[in-house]
């Protein structure tokens, strides 16, 4: 027995850690109204209700035999450290439990004729490192200054932080050692339930081959003017795979790129020289407004040409304007994510209905977003909505784990 509570302790230390931070607002008028005494009573009263009640009723959530350890770490701060990486629905299970517990409760004053209510702030963290406090207190910090009870803090921002510094180094470092990659996404026929085609989503890398979500480079690299080389190594990768594998594939393109005479030119020359316009569909997101939609349709008529498909991505947001649609000559529309999510609610479900209507009368595919469960799908083929694509699906995956290693 001693032996196995050494092993837990060693690999607990080892392991992801949960913590919870929680800071009494106001203390400093608590001590001013109500004197020092009462002030460290209520602090004594606190640590009683998070060290027996809270504790007990934590590890009755987590339905798990979990090392919880509490402690007040500053005048007015507790910590509680869950040796268990808690899944983020456990995380605001244990933050509402916490909050309730504490705020319902009365505490009493030391003249014993009256009680008070306090309020506090939750700041929350998971990590394996040592800076996991630091998070924590990242996250309360946050909450704090945004006058909201309750923030999580996600480990991987840190890391942001440095990438952020260091940007310019590693797009330059891609660049020049070709490692821009797709990563690609399923889009599964919902008549068939075969995966089609795929979305190529433009991934980078620093130099410990950790991957960096496009929504951490793409403006840097567009600032710095290095992102129509990222998407000419981008474009030649995928053109790569498109001729070994024979895949269909989409690009996403946003308006401003299509307004890039560089770019445009790129991809018309490489698909014109590969001859691969019948493997690709290209999807034209609207980063900004478009104000000319005849340039917009002149570049799908002259690409539309060479066999590409043309889908409109994120209906629902930017090009929502159904006469801006009939303008342009495409054959698929995506429907937003921020839609398919609530397609369960009847407000969503009849606007949804509405666009596959309208898209079907158009001789127009539609393609469903965020296809992220059972349920969602079921809902989507109800809506006859011909294509599903999100993590139900299949999450984006390198060309190495689709077809195995390149030779």
């Amino acid at each position: 027995m001693l032996l196995q509570k050494l092993l837990n302790i060693f690999f607990n230390k080892n392991n992801i850690k949960t913590i919870f931070l929680i800071d009494i607002l106001y203390m400093k008028d608590l001590n001013a109204i109500y004197n020092f005494k009462n002030g460290d009573s209520i602090i004594k009263q606190l640590d009683n209700i998070l060290t027996h009640k809270t504790k007990a009723l934590i590890k009755k959530v987590l339905k798990r035999n979990v090392k919880v350890r509490i402690k007040n770490i500053h005048t007015d701060v507790f910590e509680i450290l869950i040796y268990d990486n808690l899944s983020i629905e456990e995380i605001i299970k244990i933050k509402n439990l916490i909050y309730e517990n504490v705020v319902s409760n009365n505490f009493q004053l030391l003249d014993n004729s009256s009680t008070i209510n306090i309020d506090v702030t939750i700041g929350c963290a998971k990590s394996s490192d040592k800076n996991l406090k630091i998070y924590a207190e990242k996250a309360l910090h946050n909450a704090k200054i945004n006058y909201i009870h309750y923030t999580y803090y996600d480990s991987f921002l840190y890391q942001n932080d440095f990438i952020n510094e260091n940007l310019l180094e590693i797009l330059n470092y891609n660049i020049d050692n070709n490692l821009v990659e797709p990563y690609f996404q399923a889009i599964m026929d919902n008549n068939t339930n075969q995966v089609v085609k795929y979305e190529a989503l433009m991934r980078i890398f620093d130099k410990n081959e950790h991957i960096i979500m496009p929504n951490i480079f793409i403006h840097k690299a567009k600032k710095c003017r290095l992102y129509n080389k990222l998407m000419e190594i981008l474009i030649d990768k995928i053109i790569i795979y498109i001729l070994k594998y024979k895949i269909h594939v989409s690009i996403n393109l946003d308006y401003t790129d299509i307004l890039n005479p560089q770019i445009k030119k790129t991809l018309l020359s490489k698909i014109k020289s590969n001859n691969i316009g019948e493997y690709l569909t290209l999807e034209i997101l609207e980063s900004e407004k478009v104000n000319n939609f005849d340039m917009v349709n002149n570049f799908i008529n002259e690409i539309k040409k060479l066999g590409v498909k043309i889908a409109i991505d994120d209906f629902g947001t930017g090009f929502s304007n159904y006469e801006n649609i009939l303008n342009l000559n495409i054959d698929y529309i995506k429907i937003d994510g921020s839609l398919i999510k609530k397609i369960d609610e009847a407000i969503y479900l009849n606007l949804i209905k509405s666009i596959v209507l309208f898209s079907k009368q158009q001789n127009i595919k539609v393609v469903a977003e965020f296809v992220c469960d059972l349920k969602i799908l079921r809902y989507v083929k109800n809506a006859q909505i011909d294509y599903s694509q999100g993590y139900y699906i299949g999450k984006p995956k390198s060309i190495q784990e689709l077809f195995g290693e390149l030779n």
